[in-house]
């Protein structure tokens, strides 16, 4: 322990006696450290920060598979209510199992204005099943889950009571309105517990059976068909995940075959919850996010690693003769070893301080960037133990990574050499240029899979924005609404939006109107459907396509073509044949070849048919980058929705006509909560809002990568020139001109920068490919990023390089040769 404390003062002592290098070194350490400790704090709230339950390990998420759907979002889907209900009471695996359901909610009293909030409906023993205590309040009882509308009571998150009741105790018992309807409140979450997911999280819990208050078709609720709900479960002890699935599978084909007309090829999946808490027919692309972040910040850090190693191999240079004496001495090369390393560690730990603390200003920068939907305290980012041990762990590999190569030169002396007084003479140069060569290699490459991927994302971006996303996006402003959070009951409802188009429509600067059950890149229910001929087929299972309901001129206004056949008219109401118009992946789906107007298709449990009347254009209904989905259309007239979007055609900036849209919303009803009031320009750039953040992080990182490379090359090109100045003072006495050795000095420092550049561009083409799916119309062999990028380092390179040669032209031979 003395000595290791002797080691450590004398690495304080040699610190300070080199302020300069010292100052680069933190500064580099700090970036690389920085961006490493940032990135982890993310990917450290979102994967692996546990929620805040009782024993995580024995609870599982329930999901509906369906092998006749597949694909983005259907691999993994909610359960219906009455599955749901067979699997609890048949499932001998689980000691509880419980449902919950996300519902939009209307608040009305308190301190606060209406608002929509988010709920989640849940099943009586929610809290018990999690584990959840709640500190003010109590849960759900048993008999407030048994009848349906019999107890409205709810429980309010923590940081919704902090925000609209500030923490006021005296609230249990007391009521609010929630979407119409007197409520008592009898508990308050734990400070810290947003459900299970994530980020996000509901505003109140509601009992399930209060679904009737809440869900826009109620009469889905007992629908075997309707999937509405998920589903969780708490294994009871000594039952392993395995068991858990094989059980409920052989309920599941129990269930299959007791009602081929709802689960015909369905069957059910096992996730447990730790990792369900990000969707799991999500979860790769989060996973494959994260690890692109953390690879290139870990290149980041490697490319400073070189850095430091390079200065410290020339600082290894300047403490020859110090070396060579101890070791004369009889100090033995592995305390020397120790030394070194003791100072690099030393070294590393300080830069790590520091990279903490750019870490909480980066980490800070980028909560501010966050997308517009993340209200503040969806994602937890704060500093806890795993972000300190990362880092401490992070220091001390750093250290070893750039103090081990240094330190393994620089305890390996020539003592007849070095020990003479002339200690500036470099002494061995080929082996350390060779080592310090390496290091330059290995920066370019590292820097140029950096790069590399900062542009191909940044290429991605540009992409995802000349994306036709299939409807106006500049002169539509939008507007939510939804009046079953007021109580309304359809006749008031469908008044209450008459109204409501005609005031928006007299709007000056409003060209024309519409209703929509869904706003811009929003996913609505996926419907069953059946083509007329096939319903007799043994397999029943239907096609699920997603649909939204919408009122006569809504092509006209949204600015979607309507390529063959007509629009909704007024006609189109109840009482008059059912219709509808699909778009052209539907078409090509369930009638390829042929005509499909005039074909006609029903829904699982409906014994009317549709038949199509228009083909529309194909749009991007949830993001830009999605490929062709099949998508139709009914008309409002015919299937009533509570809640509705406003689509307002504006005839310049829709932004000027958004508050005139919630002036005559509130005229009508002043507790009508409004969400969502924006253009579609807004929520476009929302849409791409992951391809704008990664490609600003990546680059971000990339830059840093190029600049601590470019600062790297020319480091190590002056050391050289410094190193040489005798040598270039006899050449240019023999009659070399300045050009010669300009043209040398590149010549060798380009050298092991095109050889980097190539090493990179191997490694880039081979990684890029893990990447393909995250990009957006463009390959991952982009030819003009893998142009441009290796030519723009390449150009970096040569002025790093330029800058020092150029100074060696300007050396006086004479003054060298005497001064030598």
């Amino acid at each position: 322990m003395g000595s290791l404390l002797q080691d450590l003062r004398y690495g304080l002592r040699m610190l300070g006696k080199s302020p300069g290098f010292t100052a680069v070194a933190l500064i580099s350490l700090a970036l690389g450290i920085g961006a490493n400790v940032t990135i982890f704090t993310l990917l450290n709230a979102v994967f692996l920060r546990q929620i805040p339950v009782q024993d995580i390990g024995s609870l599982v998420s329930l999901f509906t598979t369906d092998a006749k759907n597949t694909g983005r979002f259907l691999d993994f889907m909610p359960m219906s209510v009455p599955n749901f209900r067979d699997f609890h009471d048949q499932g001998e695996v689980f000691s509880s199992l419980v449902a919950s359901t996300g519902v939009p909610v209307s608040i009305t009293g308190g301190t606060g204005d209406p608002e929509q909030i988010f709920g989640q409906l849940v099943s009586g023993s929610y809290f018990d099943t999690l584990g959840v205590k709640l500190p003010v309040g109590r849960g759900f009882l048993s008999e407030e889950d048994s009848a349906p509308g019999a107890h409205p009571v709810a429980v309010l998150s923590h940081r919704f009571w902090q925000r609209r009741f500030a923490s006021d105790t005296s609230l249990i018992g007391g009521t609010v309105r929630l979407n119409g309807r007197v409520y008592t409140i009898v508990g308050i979450a734990p400070l810290g517990f947003r459900g299970t997911a994530a980020f996000g999280g509901p505003d109140v819990w509601i009992p399930l059976m209060q679904h009737g208050d809440f869900l826009p078709r109620d009469d889905w609720f007992d629908s075997r068909r309707a999937l509405l709900v998920n589903v969780l479960g708490r294994l009871k002890p000594g039952v392993t995940p395995w068991q858990a699935a094989s059980s409920l599978k052989t309920i599941a084909a129990r269930l299959e075959k007791d009602y081929p007309n709802d689960n015909l090829k369905r069957s059910v999946n096992l996730v447990p919850l730790a990792q369900s808490v990000i969707d799991p027919n999500q979860r790769d692309v989060f996973v494959r996010a994260g690890a692109l972040l953390m690879t290139v910040v870990s290149l980041v850090l490697l490319i400073a690693c070189a850095n430091l190693a390079n200065l410290l191999l020339a600082r290894a240079t300047a403490r020859r003769r110090e070396v060579a004496i101890r070791l004369s001495l009889g100090a033995g090369r592995g305390r020397l070893i120790r030394q070194l390393l003791t100072e690099s560690i030393l070294l590393a730990f300080l830069g790590g301080a520091a990279g903490l603390a750019t870490a909480v200003w980066g980490r800070d920068l980028l909560w501010k960037f966050r997308p517009p939907f993340f209200a503040p305290g969806d994602l937890d980012l704060q500093l806890d133990g795993r972000v300190l041990l990362f880092t401490l762990a992070l220091a001390l590999l750093t250290g070893l990574l750039f103090g081990l190569v240094p330190a393994l030169h620089g305890s390996r002396p020539d003592l007849a050499s070095d020990l003479k007084e002339r200690t500036s003479q470099q002494g061995q140069p080929n082996r350390r240029f060779s080592a310090r060569r390496a290091l330059v290699m290995s920066q370019v490459a590292l820097s140029l899979v950096a790069l590399i991927g900062s542009g191909l994302f940044l290429r991605s971006l540009a992409s995802a924005q000349r994306i036709d996303p299939g409807f106006d996006v500049e002169r539509l402003a939008v507007l939510n609404v939804n009046v079953a959070g007021q109580g309304y009951e359809q006749p008031r409802g469908k008044e209450f939006y008459r109204l409501l188009i005609e005031r928006v429509s007299s709007v000056p600067g409003v060209e024309a109107t519409a209703l929509s059950s869904l706003p811009p890149f929003a996913l609505g229910f996926l419907r069953s459907v059946f083509p007329e001929g096939l319903e007799a087929s043994p397999d029943r299972s239907g096609i699920l396509v997603p649909l939204n309901t919408v009122s006569t001129g809504y092509f006209r206004v949204a600015g979607i073509p309507i390529l063959r056949g007509r629009d909704f008219a007024p006609s189109d109401r109840d009482g008059a044949p059912h219709v509808a118009i699909i778009n052209e992946t539907m078409a090509k789906r369930f009638w390829p070849g042929d005509d499909p107007l005039g074909k006609r298709f029903h829904f699982h449990g409906e014994d009317f048919w549709h038949e199509v009347i228009g083909l529309a254009k194909d749009s991007k209904y949830l993001t830009v980058g999605e490929d062709p989905t099949p998508f139709l259309y009914l008309p409002l007239d015919q299937h009533y929705e509570p809640a509705l979007t406003v689509f307002a055609r504006a005839r310049r900036a829709p932004e000027s006509i958004l508050p005139t849209l919630r002036a005559e919303v509130q005229s009508l009803d002043r507790n009508m909560p409004l969400t969502g009031v924006d253009t579609a320009r807004d929520l476009l750039s929302q849409g791409v809002w992951p391809a704008r953040m990664g490609a600003s992080l990546l680059a971000t990182f990339g830059g840093l990568a190029l600049l601590l490379a470019a600062v790297g090359i020319y480091g190590v090109t002056t050391y050289s020139v410094s190193q040489r100045t005798q040598e270039i003072g006899i050449r240019m006495a023999m009659g070399a001109s300045p050009r010669d050795v300009l043209r040398l000095i590149l010549r060798q420092g380009m050298v092991p920068v095109l050889l980097g550049v190539a090493a990179g561009l191997a490694a880039a083409a081979v990684l890029s490919r893990l990447v393909s799916g995250l990009l957006l119309g463009v390959s991952s062999t982009d030819p003009v990023t893998f142009t441009v990028v290796p030519a723009m380092l390449a150009a970096v390179a040569l002025l790093a390089n330029y800058l020092p040669a150029r100074r060696a032209t300007r050396v006086d031979p004479a003054v060298t040769l005497r001064c030598e």
